[in-house]
C-alpha cells in the first residue's frame, strides 16, 4: 500500500501533457494522531515520456524504533496505446538495513529483476513467472491511471508487480466530499473519493508482522484538482484497520511548466 499512495501523489501532471512539466508534493502521514513519515515528490513529464522521483521518510516515534529512509523512481514512455515502463528502482534503509530493488522491463518477456538483499525462501515465495507476465511496476500503475479516459480519477483494475510481490488492486468511485484547511493539510475545496482494494497474490512474507498477508483495511484516496481543469492531485489518504488508522494530508504543491514557477498549494 506505501507504494500506491507515492505513486498517486506522484503522477499527477500526466493528464496534461502538452508542455514540459514539472510538479513538486509534499505529504505528512500520520498514526494514531502522530505523525509518523514525511513525503516530498517531483514528477516531470513531456508529450513522450514521465520520470517520478520520490524520497519518504519516517518521522517521530516510528523513526526512533523503526527508522527507514526510501527513495525511488520510474521512467517510461508515454504513448497513443498508454503507458509503456522502462526502470523502476527503489533504494533505502529499514531499520537500518539497505535494501534495493530494481526493475527492467522488457517487451514480450517478465522484467528483469535485480534486488539487494536476494529473496529469502524461509520469508517469501518467488514471483511465478506467469503471475509477472503482463504486470506494470507501481509507478506505471499510477501514470496509467492518471491517463484515463473514464469520467471519474478513480475506476481501475492494476496487476502491479514490484520485483517482491504481486498485488492486484482495484479503485472503485465512492462519491465526493468537500474538504477544509486545517493545520494539517493545505487543501480545502471539493474532492472526488476512491475506494481502494488490494490483493496480494504472490511474493507476500510468509509470515507477517500483522498476521495473514491480506488486510481488512478500509482504505480511502481523496483527489482533487488544484487548478481549473488541470490533473487530478492526491490530497487526502485514510486508511483503517485492527491496528489503528494511518491519515496521509498534502502539505504543499508547486509547479514549473516551461521553467515558470507558480504555487498551488501553501501550507
Amino acid at each position: 500500500m506505501r507504494w500506491l499512495f507515492l505513486g498517486l501523489v506522484s503522477a499527477a501532471l500526466c493528464t496534461a501533457r502538452a508542455d514540459a512539466r514539472e510538479l513538486d508534493l509534499s505529504y505528512t502521514i500520520y498514526f494514531g494522531g502522530f505523525s509518523v513519515a514525511a513525503i516530498d515528490s517531483t514528477i516531470k513529464v513531456d508529450r513522450s515520456a514521465y520520470r517520478v522521483s520520490t524520497n519518504a521518510r519516517s518521522l517521530g516515534i516510528l523513526d526512533f524504533f523503526f527508522p527507514i529512509a526510501v527513495t525511488s523512481e520510474g521512467t517510461g514512455q508515454l504513448t497513443g496505446s498508454g503507458v509503456k515502463p522502462e526502470i523502476y528502482r527503489s533504494t533505502g534503509t529499514f531499520d537500518g538495513k539497505p535494501r534495493r530493488i530494481m526493475l527492467t522491463s522488457r517487451d514480450g518477456s517478465v522484467p528483469l529483476v535485480a534486488l539487494d538483499p536476494p529473496r529469502d525462501p524461509e520469508k517469501r515465495d518467488a514471483v511465478p513467472e506467469d503471475l509477472q507476465r503482463g504486470t506494470i511496476d507501481p509507478y506505471a500503475a499510477v501514470v496509467s491511471l492518471a491517463l484515463t479516459t473514464n469520467t471519474t480519477p478513480c475506476a481501475a483494475d492494476l496487476q502491479v508487480f514490484n520485483g517482491r510481490t504481486r498485488t492486484d488492486f482495484r479503485l472503485i468511485h465512492a462519491g465526493s466530499d468537500n474538504l477544509t484547511k486545517t493545520d494539517y493539510s493545505a487543501f480545502s475545496g471539493p474532492a472526488q473519493i476512491c475506494r481502494v482494494e488490494y490483493e496480494t497474490l504472490a511474493g507476500g512474507y510468509k509470515k507477517p508482522w500483522f498476521g495473514e498477508d491480506k488486510t481488512d483495511a478500509v482504505t480511502r484516496l481523496w483527489v482533487a484538482r488544484l487548478s481549473p481543469g488541470g490533473p487530478w492531485i492526491p490530497v487526502r489518504l485514510e486508511s483503517e484497520g485492527r491496528f489503528g488508522s494511518l491519515v496521509g494530508h498534502i502539505t504543499g504543491a508547486s509547479e514549473r511548466v516551461d521553467l515558470a514557477e507558480r504555487a498551488l498549494l501553501k501550507p
